[in-house]
């Protein structure tokens, strides 16, 4: 979808682009493009009739008022803004109309007073106005919606949408806009495929066909999303949905088919949610270690601080795999060199592991290795006094643990911190 506030901010440069009253020159205002942002008041141009300059003030109030989250008063100043439309001629109708829906549907929501009926009212009467946004404001109709329970009048409204024509406005400049429809047409249907599996059972039960009508909706669903997550993007609930219903019947290689395409195939942008959705299947349902690791190595490679490479190094640990176990100690490094990590005492006792098990296989030299490439970064990251001190207070394990390997695994290193570590604590050898 189009950016609206560069949009109305491209309008607001339309209104000062002469010279003022006094034959002074009008200078050009730039301002970061956000549709909320307090404006600043633009000179008035000699070209600029009363009725522009009504709406541009007027706007600009909207605007103002928005932003203090004052809406009795914003409504009460798009009521005045609607005479924009009256000038069809002029090239900022168009904006005029966009500026209308988006302002308008922002307004109703947080409005105090404002009734279910008006919102809807308001939608209906924003898709009369033309054709440049009908498919846009068709999709906003349906999360409305959606979010007020209404999934099954949602779809309706998609469905409408989604079958309107209007010249080739339904095929250029919206198409991307219908595609989406689309596949929220077909999101839906699952919605209310979803709603109806969890009474679907006991309905059958009684002989009134729930389920058929259940499956009805599996059917449309699927066709629907099938076409959807076969064309390069990110569907992570798409994915999701579809993944759901087919495990609902049992279609276990199916699922795992759509979730290895979607992380897997090449024309597909790099996704770290997909190899995590593999990944979460596949453990669901006892895929062996290997295929796991697999699949977290991959997400190690697009994203090294995931939670999830706590659970790798683990899994690493425990293969009894030289390789592996050299791999952990990367694993795991690449993770405590994020600052989000640096405090927790679950990681360093991971790396704690890894390098005691390292040392039992006579492999120092391994954590060796390792710690020249890293030093000039984790010195700084990790063994400095102060840190020492902040670790103390966090949490009295992290201290000891960190303590000790300073001490054992990098001698002569971490001695700053060791040093101030031995003055907060008694040293208690980690289990």
């Amino acid at each position: 979808m189009d950016d609206i506030e560069a949009e109305l901010n491209g309008a607001d440069n339309a209104y000062t682009e002469d010279e003022s009253d006094d034959g002074t020159s009008v200078r050009t205002i730039t301002r970061a493009p956000s549709s909320l942002l307090a404006p600043a008041l633009c000179p008035v141009g000699k070209s600029e009739s009363g009725f522009f300059k009504s709406v541009r003030l007027c706007l600009e109030a909207i605007r103002e008022a928005m932003l203090h989250q004052q809406w009795e008063e914003a409504a009460k100043y798009m009521s005045y803004y609607t005479h924009a439309l009256e000038d069809t001629a002029s090239a900022k109708y168009l904006m005029a109309r966009e500026i209308m829906w988006r302002f308008g549907c922002e307004i109703l929501h947080h409005h105090p007073n404002t009734k279910p009926e008006a919102i809807i009212d308001f939608y209906e009467r924003m898709k009369n106005f033309g054709v440049k946004n009908f498919a846009k404001i068709s999709l906003d109709h349906a999360f409305h919606l959606l979010l007020n329970g209404q999934p099954e009048e949602a779809k309706r409204q998609l469905s409408v949408a989604e079958s309107w024509r209007y010249g080739k406005q339904s095929f250029t400049a919206q198409s991307q806009d219908l595609r989406l429809i689309s596949a929220y047409r077909g999101f839906l249907d699952y919605i209310i495929w979803r709603n109806k599996r969890s009474t679907g059972e006991d309905a059958d039960q009684q002989g009134d066909g729930s389920s058929r009508e259940m499956h009805t909706y599996f059917r449309q669903a699927s066709v629907t999303l099938q076409e959807v997550i076969k064309q390069p993007g990110v569907w992570d609930p798409f994915v999701l949905a579809y993944v759901d219903m087919l495990e609902f019947y049992n279609d276990h290689k199916g699922a795992e088919k759509v979730l290895k395409d979607y992380a897997y195939d090449k024309t597909f942008p790099a996704n770290p949610n997909a190899h995590v959705f593999l990944f979460e299947f596949l453990r669901k349902h006892g895929a062996p270690e290997r295929k796991l690791m697999k699949v977290l190595e991959m997400l190690q490679m697009l994203v090294s601080s995931h939670k999830l490479m706590l659970v790798y190094c683990s899994m690493l640990l425990s293969s009894d795999d030289r390789e592996n176990t050299e791999k952990a100690l990367q694993v795991i490094m690449d993770l405590l060199e994020y600052t989000s990590w640096k405090h927790n005492v679950y990681a360093w006792k991971c790396l704690w592991d890894v390098i005691t098990d390292l040392s039992e296989r006579c492999l120092r030299d391994v954590t060796e290795q390792e710690w020249q490439k890293r030093k000039d970064l984790w010195t700084p990251l990790h063994f400095r006094a102060c840190h020492a001190r902040k670790d103390a207070q966090i949490d009295r394990d992290l201290l000891q643990l960190k303590t000790f390997i300073a001490e054992r695994h990098f001698p002569g290193r971490g001695c700053e911190y060791t040093n101030a570590a031995y003055k907060l604590k008694p040293r208690k050898r980690p289990r």
